[in-house]
Parts: structure tokens; sequence; C-alpha cells
């Protein structure tokens, strides 16, 4: 079945009531594709911070714009949703606005971790003296948003360190925009492909990951 790739703009519409961005959720496989780091003590890139094991501090991206991230509907059809610059830095100023600094979960399931708040929250604007460069993250795009997370909860922090949790997944209802339809698809062979690798107990997660990221670059 041959198709048109399906590009949307997810923004916030304050005219919207439906409109929200709850949580910034701790989750294995980060859609935005930039994994977060935390620091110790041994890793001489980062010797320059006070942030320790002892500190418990994540740092990491929680919205990339202009970041194409792949979605599959009901019916298994890939298609790809975005942010714009500005859709991120007005993301980030509502969340401090509604005082969500406490609000994150596991893998977007329903209950609101304790022990968890953000220290720092920051929009890129220089991605060259950006201080996400000084603690080692490339390629930060500018307007990218930041966050460090102060991790006093037990049970998550074992997750940080063990790489059970990779990453940071934004969770909240955006309007929809399409912007473009240009790209011929085979849906049909995309989800079996997706499938099948899903469906390999025994690949392990850089090969996931470097066959979905092929997958999407096909796409693309």
């Amino acid at each position: 079945m041959e198709n048109k790739k399906i590009l949307i703009e997810l923004f916030i519409d304050e005219n919207d009531k439906d409109n929200e961005l709850d949580i910034i959720s701790f989750v294995s496989a980060p859609a935005i594709e930039k994994n977060f780091m935390y620091f110790n003590k041994d890793d001489n890139r980062f010797s320059f911070k006070s942030t320790d094991d002892e500190k418990r501090i994540v740092t990491g991206p929680a919205m990339v714009p202009n970041q194409e991230i792949i979605r599959m509907d009901a019916e298994g059809n890939p298609y790809f949703v975005y942010f714009t610059e500005e859709t991120v830095i007005k993301a980030q100023e509502i969340f401090a606005k509604n005082g969500k600094t406490k609000s994150t979960n596991f893998e977007h399931q329903e209950n609101d971790m304790d022990g968890v708040t953000i220290v720092e929250s920051w929009i890129v604007t220089d991605p060259k003296n950006d201080k996400s460069n000084a603690l080692g993250f490339k390629d930060i795009p500018k307007s990218t948003w930041m966050v460090s997370y102060k991790v006093d909860n037990d049970e998550l922090w074992k997750k940080v360190k063990s790489g059970q949790v990779q990453g940071f997944s934004i969770e909240g209802v955006f309007s929809k925009n399409i912007i473009k339809m240009d790209k011929d698809i085979n849906y049909d062979d995309t989800y079996n492909e997706i499938k099948e690798i899903i469906n390999d107990e025994g690949i392990s997660e850089d090969d996931f990951f470097d066959k979905v990221s092929d997958i999407i670059s096909k796409l693309k």
C-alpha cells in the first residue's frame, strides 16, 4: 500500500482548554533520541561540576525543536510529529508557570513519583557556548529545552544507575497542524519491519535502536 508521508506540527494553543503539559516522564527510550546523562565523580568530562552519585543529579533534553519523531496510528501506519522552536520555548514557560517542577513519573505510568524535583530548567540560546556543551552533550540544537532533576527517590535512582531509564519524555495534549504529505511510503513494509524488530526477543538494545533509526532515516 503506497501512501504519502504525513508530517504533523504539534503546538500549544492557549485558547484551547484541552491543551496541557503535565509531566516529564523518565523513560527507557526517549522519543527525542537524545539520552540524558547522569554525572559521577569518576567521569573526568564533568570534573568541574560538583554533581556526583551522592547528589543524584540527572540532566538532559526534555524537548528538541524540529526533531521528527515517528509515531504509529491505530492501524499501524507511521507518521511524524515535531515541535517548532516557539512551541518548545512556550512549553518550558507553561511548565514552570503551572508549578510542575515535582511532576514526574516512570514510563508514563499514572502515579506521580515522590522525591524527584527539577533543580534547573533552561532553553539553549547559543549551542556553541551553552552549559549543555560543557556537560558533555553534543549537537544540541538552539531552543532545546534542557532540565536537571535531583533524584531522591531510591527506586528511580537504581533505574538511572542501572541504565534502565535513558531519558525524558514529555506528557501532554497539543493542537495539531498537518504540514505536508510529500513522500511515498509503503506502509505495509514499514509496519512489518518495525513489528519484526519489536518481536525479536534476542535483539540487543544497541541493535534495536540502530535498526529502528535506519527505518526512520529511510522514511524522512
